[in-house]
């Protein structure tokens, strides 16, 4: 890998010869979690709670935030991770959802945070050992967490700036959405003005089949991608989409690419469509 972070991304044969490694942790990032019980790589550990990693609002509600201090805290100890893991993160559906635990974590200071190259298909393709059996969580000291203000983006000062020169606002969710052909559950659809697209898949080998091993497009195509979406890694870039996860994603292979720590609307347009007074074309 010659990305210029290629050791934001790990591959199967590399983490398949350091299962036993002590500091090791490796974090289960499935949709559905009966399929880590069905199956998963040894040592793997379940993320715990739903996939989005959202702050829940007073009345049980996920919120469109990311969890506060206390909460991310609680997580990590839940997963045996503290700030000198080696933590590498996969999941079934394009890495779509370990990049979320992954900016989240990043989000919060952690360093040593990985991707497995291609995920649990890469693994289970390659004919590597998988294990049904529920780690014992290892016990972790206590964590000083604070948080990153530019990897984050709040709507507020997203409506003052979305068309400032200086700003590169990516829109990453589908074709259709980006066009204002679907609602996807929100009172308004089309775009935020100004935002360019790349969706999110278009980054990954095997782009439109999710049972299929979607590794991460070779250095070349990413940057012609990246290129032809015109963005410039001298100036800021906000990610978004619908719910902030696919937008994770995008951010992971930017800073991969060696762009500086890329912004996530984390309300993304979950947020945005559905606050009358923020500015939509279509």
């Amino acid at each position: 890998m010659a990305f210029p972070n290629a050791h934001y991304l790990v591959d199967v044969d590399h983490i398949s010869q350091h299962l036993a490694d002590e500091n090791l942790r490796i974090i289960d990032c499935a949709w559905d979690g009966a399929a880590y019980g069905r199956a998963h790589i040894p040592g793997a550990v379940l993320r715990p709670g739903h996939s989005y990693i959202k702050a829940l609002d007073d009345d049980d509600t996920r919120s469109y935030s990311v969890p506060d201090v206390d909460a991310v805290r609680k997580l990590c100890r839940n997963m045996g991770i503290g700030p000198e893991s080696d933590v590498v993160i996969y999941d079934d559906l394009g890495s779509l959802f370990a990049t979320r635990l992954w900016w989240v974590l990043r989000y919060y200071g952690f360093e040593h945070v990985r991707i497995l190259d291609g995920g649990w298909q890469a693994w289970a393709s390659a004919g590597h050992p998988v294990s049904y059996q529920v780690p014992v969580v290892p016990v972790t000291a206590s964590l000083e967490l604070k948080a990153d203000p530019r990897r984050i983006i709040g709507m507020e000062e997203l409506i003052r700036r979305h068309a400032d020169s200086d700003l590169q606002l990516l829109d990453v969710r589908t074709d259709d959405e980006y066009f204002g052909v679907v609602f996807k559950g929100n009172k308004r659809k089309g775009r935020i003005p100004g935002a360019t697209h790349l969706a999110w898949n278009r980054l990954l080998e095997n782009s439109a089949d999710a049972k299929a091993v979607r590794m991460l497009r070779p250095e070349a195509e990413v940057e012609g991608l990246i290129a032809a979406a015109g963005l410039d890694s001298s100036k800021e870039v906000v990610t978004h989409c619908q719910a902030a996860i696919r937008a994770t994603h995008t951010a992971f292979v930017l800073e991969m690419m060696g762009f500086p720590p890329v912004r996530v609307y984390d309300g993304s347009m979950e947020e945005w469509a559905n606050t009358p007074d923020a500015p939509l074309e279509s």
